[in-house]
C-alpha cells in the first residue's frame, strides 16, 4: 500500500477583482499604470480575477492580459462576458470562474450616511397603528480565535474565517495574513495584514513591532511608506476612523 501524495482542500485566498468595463488598450495601460504607480507595493504580484463587463474579442483580451503581465499583475481566472473566449482562456492558462460565487469588498470604503430625525420620524408606524412584538433572532454564531505559534514565511497565507487572527511569533516580508475580525502579531509583522476583509469597520491590527509592507483594514489600506513615517518598530495598533487609517503606540 503506498503513502498518500497528496490532498486536495477548499481554501480562501485574498484576490483583486479588475472590472473591466470598456477596453481601450491606450486609456486601459496609462490608467492601469497609474493605479500600479500609487502603491507598488500592494499591486505588484497580485493575483487578479479579471472581470468582463463586456465580451471582448481574442485579440483584445490577449492584449488585456498581456498588458496586465506588463504590470507585474498575475491574472488567475476569468468572469463575466466570456462566452466567446474560453478556448482562449484556457490557452492562456487561466481558468473560467463565471459560475462561483464571491464575496467582494471594494478597496475604498464609504462613509454611511446618517438618517435624519425626519427621516427616522417617517419610517416609524403612526401611534394608532398596532405593532407586532418582533420575532428575536438568534446571534449569529462566531468561530473560536485561530491562533498560529509558528512565524509565517514569505509566500505563506494564513486566514481566520469568521472571527480573529492570533499570531505568536513574527510575520515574514512576503507573507499575509487575514482575518475576518482582528488581527494580533505578537512579534514583529513585515508582511501583508488584512483585517476586516469582509467588511468589518471595527476590525483593528495589533502587533509588537509594526514594519508592515501593508495593512488594511475594511478595504482600507496604507503602504510601508506611511508605517515608516509613525510608530515603526514600536508596538502599534492600526484602527479605521471614519474613513482613514490611524496608528497609535502601544504604550
Amino acid at each position: 500500500m503506498t503513502d498518500t501524495c497528496f490532498r486536495m482542500k477548499g481554501t480562501t485566498l485574498t484576490s483583486i477583482v479588475l472590472e473591466v468595463i470598456d477596453f481601450d488598450p491606450d486609456t486601459f495601460e496609462s490608467q492601469l499604470a497609474e493605479k500600479v504607480n500609487s502603491a507598488p507595493q500592494f499591486f505588484t504580484r497580485s493575483s487578479l480575477i479579471l472581470h468582463l463587463v463586456k465580451s471582448l474579442n481574442a485579440t483584445e483580451f490577449e492584449l488585456l492580459v498581456a498588458l496586465c503581465r506588463r504590470f507585474k499583475l498575475q491574472p488567475m481566472a476569468v468572469r463575466g462576458e466570456v462566452g466567446p473566449l474560453r478556448s482562449i482562456i484556457n490557452d492562456l492558462g487561466l481558468a473560467d470562474v463565471s459560475q462561483s460565487k464571491f464575496t467582494e469588498s471594494s478597496l475604498k470604503t464609504t462613509k454611511p450616511e446618517s438618517t435624519t430625525l425626519k427621516e427616522q420620524a417617517a419610517n416609524e408606524p403612526a401611534a394608532s397603528t398596532p405593532v407586532s412584538s418582533p420575532v428575536p433572532t438568534p446571534a449569529p454564531a462566531t468561530k473560536p480565535v485561530k491562533v498560529i505559534s509558528r512565524p509565517v514565511r514569505s509566500g505563506q497565507q494564513v486566514y481566520a474565517e469568521g472571527g480573529d487572527l492570533v499570531i505568536t511569533a513574527a510575520v515574514s516580508e512576503g507573507a499575509e495574513v487575514l482575518a475576518d475580525g482582528n488581527i494580533h502579531v505578537y512579534g514583529t509583522l513585515r508582511g501583508r495584514a488584512l483585517a476586516g476583509v469582509k467588511g468589518n469597520v471595527h476590525a483593528r491590527v495589533f502587533c509588537q513591532s509594526l514594519d508592515a509592507e501593508l495593512i488594511s483594514i475594511a478595504g482600507q489600506f496604507i503602504m510601508h511608506e506611511t508605517v515608516k513615517a509613525s510608530c515603526w518598530k514600536q508596538p502599534a495598533q492600526i484602527y479605521l476612523e471614519e474613513d482613514t487609517l490611524r496608528i497609535e503606540p502601544i504604550a
